[in-house]
């Protein structure tokens, strides 16, 4: 029963403390810890590269994320609400009916470093179907990576391993220069090449499912959600790099002004620190290196102080140590004490020519029976716990933490809201996903804690058990 109870309230702490973790990353996202860099009126203002490079030359600086956004054309690729959405013509434009004409095949292409970061993520909002998402590793490998959504992957009959060309002429264009850069290509402004030039091939690695459809919302179709594709910050990094292509553009354009500055400037760029305290001293020594305009660090979100799930996760983990020191005292001791109780058990054992170590295995071996039977016991306990308890538990965290940013009355609806509309919870109901997210790890928290009470209960009963003085012990007749 001691075993049963340590192992149970060690993997149910182990299990609130995932709860609260998660709950927190869900609802303040990936980026705690790291610091916003922009300038001192709160707008993009450091290229990615240059954010490399202090990164390298910073020990407190342990990565950098960043996200850009801009609007792309993925050749011979139908997106959808392509048919629906139409737009005034420019001058000069032959219009299709009512003086409107179809939007040019752009789409929302999202640079990221990792997708981790993105609220669309983190709240629940997209899901993977297939592939993997881009992650830290892959910018950091440079992989031609790209990730689309389920919808544009039927449409166009696309799968894993596909290929797409994406042309990122368009990378500082918006809808009115992409078309008159088209159209001097086709009146020979331009030479016919120009555009292929800015092609780029990338190999479907992941596809999403959103499940948010905001097609009532927008108005330009690389604007739905269908629409958006994600690739990695380090290929767009090497396309922006192509100064070259960018200074024959800037010559060639006698008419327009087509391109802007094609460094990357990301429209968001985090610093995750070691050490939140040093971010006075970090801003400081970047302002030396002598930009044009002063760089301001912003933490990115402190909620150590203000959230919920972070106390509760705080309190839980010394809760967790507590439980295992007294735990692993008291059967220790229990332990002592029923091999004192069988004291002259052991001295029988040993005096009839059984070696000390054959001993205490035998007697190792009885505890640890009961210690397998107390863990499938108590890992059996733990999983009815997971699927009853685990999604009213983690909606009244989500609660918790919504009811936190509020006073008085707004407080109480917000603490007794049904949250079942919460994406976060959503997955919950499935079984598969409860026991691989919560039941698999707390398991395996309980099977380290195993190792380590076996460890010690046979140095204990080793130590006992070389103490023991046969001829002494036995005594009597025997």
């Amino acid at each position: 029963m001691i075993i049963f109870a340590i192992f149970f309230l060690a993997m149910f702490g182990f299990l609130i403390r995932l709860l609260s973790e998660d709950n927190r990353e869900h609802f303040y996202g990936p980026l705690d810890g790291s610091v916003h860099v922009t300038t001192e009126d709160l707008k993009p203002y450091l290229n990615y590269e240059a954010a490399l490079t202090i990164a390298e030359d910073a020990d407190v600086i342990t990565k950098v994320s960043a996200v850009k956004e801009f609007t792309g054309m993925l050749c011979d690729l139908q997106y959808i609400g392509y048919d629906t959405m139409m737009r005034t013509i420019f001058s000069g434009e032959e219009a299709i009916e009512d003086r409107k004409t179809h939007y040019l095949k752009g789409f929302s292409v999202v640079a990221v470093t990792s997708m981790g970061i993105l609220p669309e993520v983190y709240g629940g909002d997209l899901e993977l179907v297939s592939g993997s998402m881009i992650t830290d590793r892959d910018t950091a490998d440079g992989k031609n990576m790209i990730v689309i959504s389920e919808e544009l992957a039927e449409l166009n009959g696309l799968s894993l391993g596909d290929t797409i060309t994406l042309n990122t002429a368009s990378l500082y264009q918006n809808d009115l220069k992409m078309f008159r850069l088209i159209s001097g290509l086709n009146a020979g402004l331009f030479r016919d090449e120009a555009l292929s030039d800015y092609e780029y091939t990338y190999v479907i690695g992941g596809i999403y499912r959103h499940l948010i459809d905001n097609s009532a919302a927008v108005t330009e179709p690389w604007n739905l959600n269908h629409n958006v594709v994600y690739v990695t910050m380090s290929s767009v990094l090497e396309i922006s790099k192509a100064e070259n292509l960018y200074q024959r553009f800037r010559m060639e354009d006698i008419h327009y002004n087509l391109a802007n500055d094609p460094r990357l400037i990301p429209d968001a760029l985090y610093f995750h620190l070691s050490d939140m305290a040093e971010t006075d001293t970090l801003s400081h020594e970047i302002n030396q290196i002598g930009f044009l305009k002063p760089i301001q660090l912003t933490e990115y979100v402190s909620d150590t102080a203000s959230s919920p799930s972070a106390r509760l996760s705080s309190i839980i983990s010394y809760v967790l140590v507590g439980i295992i020191a007294v735990g692993f005292v008291i059967l220790v001791l229990s332990v002592y004490f029923n091999m004192k109780a069988r004291h002259r058990e052991l001295a029988v054992l040993i005096a009839l020519g059984k070696k000390r170590a054959t001993v205490t295995r035998s007697f190792f071996f009885e505890i640890f029976v009961l210690i397998l039977l107390a863990l499938m016991g108590s890992s059996a306990l733990l999983a009815v716990v997971i699927l009853t308890y685990a999604k009213p538990l983690l909606n009244y965290l989500y609660s918790a933490e919504i009811s936190a940013q509020f006073r008085g009355e707004d407080a109480d609806f917000y603490l007794f809201e049904n949250t079942e509309h919460n994406m976060i919870s959503q997955s919950m109901g499935s079984t598969q996903y409860l026991l691989s997210e919560y039941m698999i790890p707390s398991v395996i928290f309980a099977l380290m804690a195993t190792v380590l009470l076996a460890v010690i209960l046979y140095i204990v009963m080793r130590g006992y058990t070389s103490r023991i003085n046969p001829l002494y012990d036995v005594g009597g007749k025997e």
